[in-house]
């Protein structure tokens, strides 16, 4: 009970701290979309290029970016009077660098016995499952913070870049905390660098203002009373009652005590498997007169999850709910209701729920049919900007970013896929970086993506997965599931995994 008291009054007192920033920084607050999306995770996405390179060169040229268009990326991530923020500092020097740059040199090929494989040298026609490589090493430094908590500390720059060089290959990780970059955020700051890198006129070059704010008109004004909301939560997601919240996490609980084991697989699906079956979706749409259409993304999920769910019965009819995050730099939801016109390396994600599908569906419905669920949601929420500004217009009310919200409610099942298509990681051309002694012709390219992520709370993943690249032969994901789980998946025969190839 005293414990409790002095909590209390302890958090009573930090409420009306007023501790002025650090002298020389310019300040953002972070706002409800990144403390919603992003909270406590510390993201890297890796990058394994084919050649090479000089990492005086990519250091110099990212400090650049940073200082002249992206001075964002440079800030400190602080927690001040009970808020988040950016700290920009005025000017980068040797005591306030842009980054922190770590490099890892090896006089030697990467390719020899004990390392993992890169899995780009995969090959096959059909889609197949295989083991993550440990690459993680050679994306963090052993120094680099890997906890929101280590960001957090006096003058800790918000960006750390590792670099491990081999004579054939170049690894490069891009460490940050969630709460200042999106997985598209990262990429349009990466588009950006490999611009640099290769000779492109810097003024032409889009950045990011220090001040950038596109957020700003849903914040309510101090002081005014709290719009009535038109909804109590977001679309998609489920503001339960306290007896269903105990019954969804006891539901949870249950089936991780029966499937404890989290295992993350990469999922392999080559192209022209992918355009074979979209091909075909389509012409069968032509010969029943329809007008419809589906993307070749639509066809890759719902493809995976007709084959995630394969091992199920076709009487199970438990819904499942499917989020897909969604950038919202192309929406109409910013300034004079417009989408954002330069690049936004921080959070701008919001979720597209599919209605709920029954569990069967997957098993009786053709990958057409249930495709155009995924093309006629998306189409919905295209279309439906008004619902989308009121989402935001609730999520930056009082303190609903921090409420816990359900991704189902209790009896259902859900999952989450992230699609990073759209960040072109697998067209990134970092050739202007290749050590003199050996440039060529050839483009010095992404072969895969790696990515690592951590926090101070470990976080249940089981049912989450991303779209990690592309490139002209394959589609890379990677997706989370119980190891129990994935051997049903196996046995039913779906899917070849690796072990059975």
């Amino acid at each position: 009970m005293l414990l409790t008291i002095l909590s209390y009054l302890f958090s009573q007192f930090s409420r009306h701290e007023n501790t002025p920033p650090p002298a020389g920084v310019r300040i953002i607050p972070c706002t409800a979309v990144d403390r919603f999306a992003a909270h406590r995770h510390v993201l890297t996405p890796g990058l394994v290029i084919n050649a090479r390179l000089d990492t005086k060169i990519l250091e110099e040229s990212m400090s650049r970016l940073i200082e002249h268009k992206f001075p964002r990326a440079g800030a400190r991530l602080a927690f001040r009077n009970g808020v988040y923020e950016f700290q920009i500092p005025e000017t980068f020097d040797a005591k306030t660098p842009p980054a922190v740059f770590t490099v890892d040199e090896h006089a030697e090929l990467y390719d020899r016995s004990g390392r993992p494989q890169i899995p780009s040298t995969l090959n096959g026609s059909q889609p197949s499952i295989h083991p993550v490589p440990k690459l993680d090493e050679f994306l963090r430094s052993k120094t680099c913070p890997k906890t929101e908590a280590e960001f957090l500390k006096p003058n800790v720059p918000m960006l750390h870049v590792h670099f491990s060089v081999f004579h054939d290959l170049t690894f490069i990780g891009v460490t940050a905390p969630h709460m200042g970059f999106d997985l598209l955020g990262f990429a349009a700051l990466l588009s950006a660098w490999t611009r640099v890198i290769n000779g492109d006129d810097f003024d032409a070059i889009p950045g990011m203002e220090w001040d950038a704010q596109p957020f700003a008109h849903y914040v309510p004004a101090p002081g005014s009373r709290p719009v009535t909301p038109t909804r109590t939560s977001l679309r998609g997601w489920s503001d339960l009652g306290w007896f269903s919240q105990l019954s969804f996490m006891g539901r949870f609980v249950l089936s991780a005590i029966r499937d404890p084991k989290e295992v993350n697989y990469l999922v392999r699906v080559p192209k022209a498997f992918l355009n074979e079956a979209k091909q075909n979706i389509m012409e069968e749409l032509k010969t029943q007169g329809s007008r419809e259409y589906v993307g070749s993304s639509d066809v890759l999920l719902a493809w995976w999850y007709k084959t995630a769910y394969s091992c199920r019965t076709p009487t199970d009819h438990t819904p499942v709910h499917l989020h897909f995050a969604s950038s919202l730099r192309s929406r109409s939801v910013f300034a004079q209701d417009a989408p954002l016109a330069h690049p936004y390396i921080n959070n701008a994600v919001s979720y597209l729920a599919i209605p709920p599908i029954p569990l069967s569906a997957f098993l009786t419905e053709s990958l057409g049919e249930l495709a155009l669920r995924m093309r006629r949601a998306i189409i919905a929420y295209n279309a439906d900007a008004v619902s989308l500004r009121a989402d935001l217009r609730w999520l930056f009310e009082g303190s609903n970013a921090t409420k816990m919200m359900f991704p189902c409610p209790p009896g259902a099942e859900f999952a989450f896929t992230t699609n990073w298509r759209d960040g072109k990681l697998g067209a990134l051309d970092f050739s202007g970086a290749v050590v003199s002694e050996s440039k060529s012709e050839a483009v010095a390219g992404v072969v895969f993506v790696h990515t690592v992520s951590s926090s101070d709370k470990a976080l249940p993943l089981r049912g989450s997965g991303g779209v990690m690249m592309e490139n002209e032969e394959v589609v890379w994901m990677g997706q989370v599931r119980g190891l129990k789980d994935w051997e049903m998946i196996r046995k039913s025969g779906a899917i070849a995994f690796a072990q059975d190839i």
